[in-house]
């Protein structure tokens, strides 16, 4: 081993650099898919929420009224 290669001094090789924007774009692409789905979750979650809001809302007004 050279004292070039024990440094990590080599030049990149054409494949080497196709295989880290391959690496970088797999993980930009997971990352997204795994975010996304978080973010559906989340958003679901939200929107069962409001929705039991309004429906006690509703019988909240109602009892309300009635009096």
């Amino acid at each position: 081993m050279s004292s070039r290669e024990r440094e990590g001094k080599t030049p990149m090789t054409f494949s080497h650099a196709v295989a880290m924007t391959a690496v970088g774009v797999v993980g930009i692409l997971v990352a997204f898919w795994i975010l996304s789905s978080l973010a559906g979750v989340i958003l679901f979650f939200v929107k069962v929420a409001v929705i039991i809001a309004a429906i006690a809302g509703v019988f909240w007004l109602v009892s309300r009224l009635r009096r």
